[in-house]
């Protein structure tokens, strides 16, 4: 990896952001409406007396049902997030036309993903900010522990956004869809990963899926620490899970994007849309 190819593709892509800034909005938004729908749907089939939240608490380990459900949607709109902006930014580059001349720099073409990787973590970064500002002083919901083990947990799931993140990039620049891959990803992560129920209400087999990604075990390690108040020691086993997936998919991706080089290279195929 060249650090000074990297830094280039990080500053035009800061320069694009600078330039239209209005992207910042939908960040601060989102955050404040995505809850909701979850949040009323809970209240509205929880019964005349609740009885439904009772149940709900039995299977989810807290009473404190919009904070677990605010927390799987965070969670949710970071995967989002880099998944329109890093998953698809190759296809992006190829839409404007610049991807074929800058595939022809003497430069390792991954520093090139690497570079994008860069503004989808500062989008990432807001993105987890203002929520947690919202969900504390709007929806009144109290976060336990403390900002270092909410870095930490957060941390845990950037192998596995970026890992999955590098194999959709990469099979979008040989598919040419960026909208239905994208889609499918995130409608996966929807109904697997439990961001508005615990996974063990779902068929067995769908939970032996929901362990084979690792924003299942980041979005529980998550709300051990900032809702159950248990501490890095208590959620470390969903983070190590969550790391070791994470990197599992990180060296996927990079096998994905090799195959991928080398087959646009042979096909000639970068410059088709």
């Amino acid at each position: 990896m060249k650090i000074r190819a990297v830094a280039a593709v990080a500053k035009k892509d800061l320069t694009q952001m600078v330039r239209y800034p209005t992207w910042i909005i939908e960040l601060f938004i989102l955050p404040l409406i995505f809850p909701l729908a979850y949040i009323l749907s809970a209240n509205g089939l929880a019964g005349p007396s609740g009885e439904g939240f009772q149940s709900f608490a039995a299977k989810a380990g807290t009473d404190q049902i919009a904070g677990y459900l605010v927390i799987g949607s965070m969670i949710w709109m970071v995967v989002n997030f880099t998944m329109w902006n890093y998953g698809s930014y190759l296809r992006e580059e190829q839409l404007r036309g610049t991807l074929e001349s800058n595939w022809l720099c003497p430069i390792n073409k991954f520093d090139i993903l690497i570079g994008g990787s860069v503004i989808s973590f500062v989008i990432v970064v807001i993105s987890i900010i203002a929520s947690i500002l919202e969900y504390r002083f709007v929806y009144r919901i109290y976060f336990t522990g403390n900002v270092f083990s909410w870095i930490l947990v957060f941390v845990s799931l950037l192998p596995g956004i970026y890992g999955i993140g590098t194999i959709l990039a990469s099979l979008v620049l040989k598919l040419k869809e960026v909208n239905a891959a994208v889609n499918v990803a995130r409608g996966l992560m929807m109904i697997l990963c439990g961001i508005s129920f615990p996974i063990s209400v779902m068929p067995h087999f769908m939970q032996v899926m929901a362990k084979f990604i690792p924003y299942t075990f980041g979005i529980e390690a998550a709300r051990q620490v900032m809702l159950m108040d248990s501490g890095i020691k208590g959620a470390s086993g969903n983070i190590l899970i969550c790391l070791i997936e994470g990197i599992v998919y990180m060296i996927i991706g990079r096998l994905v994007f090799i195959s991928v080089e080398n087959g646009v290279k042979e096909a000639g195929s970068l410059d088709r849309f």
